[in-house]
Formats: C-alpha cells, structure tokens, sequence
C-alpha cells in the first residue's frame, strides 16, 4: 500500500527550522514605528517610497509622538510670505539635513505647504511654534483686529481653530514659555486692562494676565517681543529694553538702547544667550551679568552686503538668518532680488567672546519688490 505524502504544517516547520531569521517586514508596527523614529526625518520621503506600509507608518502621527518621547526631534524651518497684495499668502517648509554642513542645492529643500484645507489660510505676523504646531494669533498689521486663532499640525499639513482669545487685537507680540503662550498688545487704549492674556496649551483656555509696573508699554503702540531669557519674556519699545517674570508678573526695565544701534532688525535666544543683527549689518550677544551687548567675532560681514536681516531663530543651537534684498529700481522699473538664509554655527571662547562660523548660505526664492515675509518660524518635529 502507498502511503500518501502528508505535508507538514507551518508549526511543524518552525519548529524544525527554530533558527530562521526574522525578515524587516515580519516585524510588528510598534517596532518598526519605533526604529523609524530614530531615522532623521530629512530620510523620510525616501524611505515613503519602499513600500504602502511604510508611507503609513511615516505619515502617522503616533510616530511623531514616538520621536517627542524619545527625544529625537528636529528642527524644522516654517516660513510664509505675500509675493503682492494680489496674491494669496503662500507657506514653505525648508528640509536641511541637520547632522551635515550643507554646501549645496542638492542638500536642502524648499517644499511647499499646502494650506487649501484651511478657510482662511492667511498668515498671522504673531506666530508662535509650540513643538510640531505653529500657532496663528490674532489679525496681521493694518488689518481689522481679530481674537481668532488659527493652528498648523507640521505633521500632516492641517488646519484647525484654536480657542479664541478674550480680547480681538492686530499684530500682537506673542511668545512661548513654560507650555503656556503669552500675547501682549494689539488692542484698543480703552483695552488696556487686558493688555496682556496667557493661554494654557494643556487645558487650550485662556485668561487675562494682570501685569504691575507695565504702564509705559500698554501705552506704546511700538512695543515687539524678543525672546525668552532666564525664565523671563523680553521686549523692546522705542528706548527701552523690558523684562517681564511670569512667577511674579511684573514688569523691569533691563537695558536701554545707548550701547547698540538704535534699531535691532532681528533677534533670538540659544542656549540662554540673546543675540541680535543690528539694522547696521553687526551681530551682536546680550551679556546678562553686565547687561552690556557685545560683538559676535569672526563672521565675514561681506557675505551679508546684499540686504537685512529680517528675522532669525534658533535652528538646532545654531542661528538661521533671513536676509531679505535691499531692493534697487533699473529705469524706475523694479528689480527682481533674491531671499537668502544664512546658517551661523556659534562658539564660545574664553567665556567673554562669542565666535561665529557661516556654515552655509542660499538663495531660496527670487521676488520682485511687492513681496511681504509674514512668518519666520522654527518647529521640532
């Protein structure tokens, strides 16, 4: 009699091969979410493209809070600008490879956001970044005042509306510090009692924030915001330098403007250190004990003879400048100028010298001269 031949089962093979390798794509989900998290996110679009799970799994938004937990992070640059009041206000993201000096084109690229998912996609001069969200506070300058706020999750691209803020106000000063964002001005005199409001990112609420000793900067309609220092939230006016702590909710005067230029152009913190690009072309660093603003050495100033600094931030401990053209007329017909970003790495030295090295610049977009830069605006993501 011919016995039949009986195959044998799945666990029958495994169990007679227990040393068979695994492959990449027998792994579960949560293993590959979290080996994918501790990819530089500048590889992602690549690795979109080995499989339809992949492309899942990288446009997840668990992913992104894997990369939060575990403190792999990047920083990411935002920015939004207006090519003529004709147009609608247009988003970029700028992707850098953070872990190389970039040299060239091929190391960086301006990808643009979509933004048709959103009502009112306009851009909002006080812009706060709050980790992988950029926050959209009130109405631009000249324009109806607005208590609106709008949000933009970086992970996938959306909009939605953020809680309203107590009072309507029109290019306000809005900064973040200790999970709570802070917005001062932009509202009528007869507002003035609510000069300043706070809300709270966990509890998405708002409420007013009485502020002692600050009478001179409710008044002043020219009041920005500079950044965060020591646990305190700085601003500048016409002549003054001002402080303000939150534990204690009071106002100081810390500085006046007699030891630099007049005019800051743009301004940042990093690593609880205040720097500046002065509106003569001088990069300059808040010594806290002395209070006293000295030169950040080394730099090539040629490199930025072209234009002004219109902005700066904290790009992964280094500055990321935008330098916009100083715009020149050819038979009283305008020229076309380029946007350029500057990438400063920063040194300390013998603890009283602050030393600074261009790593890399680039023109982003070419522009004619009716163009407005409206947000500049660093996230980690």
């Amino acid at each position: 009699m011919i016995r039949k031949e009986v195959k044998p089962t799945q666990k029958e093979k495994e169990e007679k091969n227990p040393h068979q390798p695994l492959t990449f794509s027998s792994l579960p989900d949560e293993i590959i979410e979290n080996i994918l998290a501790r990819i530089s996110k500048w590889n992602y679009p690549n690795l979109s493209l080995v499989s339809k799970r992949f492309l899942s799994l990288l446009t997840s938004p668990e992913l992104y809070r894997t990369r939060s937990n575990i403190d792999t992070t990047e920083p990411c640059l935002y920015f939004s600008l207006e090519l003529s009041k004709y147009h609608s206000p247009e988003w970029y993201t700028l992707w850098m490879n953070p872990s190389k000096t970039l040299t060239d084109d091929d190391e960086y690229s301006l990808v643009p956001v979509p933004c048709n998912s959103h009502p009112h996609p306009v851009p909002y001069e006080s812009t706060v970044a709050v980790g992988w969200e950029i926050y959209l506070i009130g109405a631009p300058y000249k324009s109806p005042p607005s208590s609106a706020v709008c949000i933009l999750d970086c992970r996938n691209h959306t909009w939605r509306d953020g809680p309203n803020m107590m009072v309507a106000r029109e290019s306000a000063s809005a900064i973040f510090l200790g999970g709570k964002i802070y917005v001062m001005g932009g509202c009528e005199k007869y507002e003035s009692m609510a000069w300043m409001e706070v809300l709270d990112i966990k509890t998405q609420t708002w409420s007013s924030l009485p502020s002692h000793k600050g009478e001179e900067l409710r008044s002043n309609p020219n009041v920005s915001t500079n950044d965060v220092l020591e646990g305190k939230i700085y601003t500048m006016d016409d002549t003054m330098d001002y402080a303000y702590d939150p534990k204690k909710g009071t106002w100081e005067v810390v500085e006046t403007h007699s030891s630099i230029d007049p005019w800051m152009d743009a301004w940042c913190v990093i690593e609880n250190v205040m720097y500046c690009y002065t509106d003569s072309g001088c990069c300059m660093w808040y010594e806290s004990k002395s209070r006293k603003w000295i030169e950040v050495k080394g730099l090539d100033l040629e490199t930025f003879t072209w234009g002004y600094a219109h902005d700066m931030v904290n790009y992964g401990g280094k500055l990321l400048v935008m330098w916009l053209p100083i715009f020149e007329r050819d038979n009283g017909e305008p020229i076309s100028q380029r946007i350029r970003c500057v990438k400063i790495a920063l040194e300390k030295r013998r603890g009283v010298e602050v030393w600074g090295k261009v790593e890399w610049t680039n023109t982003l977009l070419t522009v004619l001269e009716s163009f407005e830069l409206l947000s500049f605006v660093v996230v980690s993501i």
